[in-house]
């Protein structure tokens, strides 16, 4: 089996390690570069080119989200989780209009982070547990509080459940599994989302849905 590489960026060193050391523990990762400035982690993508990165948003010289804008205008196919304490949806947004293909909190337990590494390499979007409650949570919030039907009346009933599925950073085969349909069932209605939203990809996709109350 081959070994996913691996940058991990945070200006605090305890932070810093506690992260290597639990990404060292398996055997099929490898911890390549360790940087203390969102500067610093640019660099060192460009000259180890990890599988995957993790950046921590606030950082001195350039914080995360400025430096997940740099590395995509390097590499374009980058995979980067931005490591963070903010639970927060300001946060959230200017993290998926960055690119980042995750927003995972400093609490989340080894199993979660090491099985969202493999599920960004899957070209999926991840997000800790506690950040999908909060998105579930406001999304039922705005939607008590709404006035205005016709943002939701755009889609169906079925349609608004996966929608809320995919938020929740879940798999075609994990949604198929959840409402009793195929895997292919879930991708035809991910694609008319996204063809009804006018976005390209799930994380614009997600993006769209928090701007317009949709979730």
């Amino acid at each position: 089996m081959s070994v996913i590489t691996l940058l991990v960026a945070d200006d605090h060193s305890v932070v810093r390690l506690g992260l290597t050391s639990i990404l060292n523990s398996v055997s099929t990762f490898k911890v390549v570069a360790e940087a203390s400035s969102g500067r610093e982690a640019v660099e060192l993508y460009q000259q180890f080119r990890p599988d995957v990165c993790f950046l921590d948003i606030t950082m001195p010289e350039l914080d995360g989200i400025d430096a997940c804008r740099e590395i995509l205008k390097f590499d374009e196919d980058a995979r980067i989780i931005m490591m963070t304490i903010h639970l927060d949806e300001k946060y959230l947004n200017e993290v998926l209009e960055a690119g980042a293909y995750g927003y995972m909190l400093k609490s989340s337990g080894k199993d979660e982070i090491i099985e969202n590494i493999h599920r960004v390499l899957n070209n999926e979007r991840v997000f800790s547990k506690a950040v999908s409650d909060m998105i579930t949570t406001s999304f039922l919030q705005r939607n008590r509080k709404s006035d205005d039907p016709k943002p939701l009346s755009r889609l169906t009933r079925r349609e608004k459940e996966i929608l809320k599925y995919i938020v929740d950073g879940k798999t075609n085969q994990e949604i198929a599994e959840i409402l009793s349909i195929s895997p292919r069932t879930v991708e035809t209605h991910r694609s008319n989302l996204m063809q009804k939203m006018g976005v390209k990809n799930i994380a614009a996709l997600v993006k769209k849905a928090l701007a317009e109350n949709l979730i």
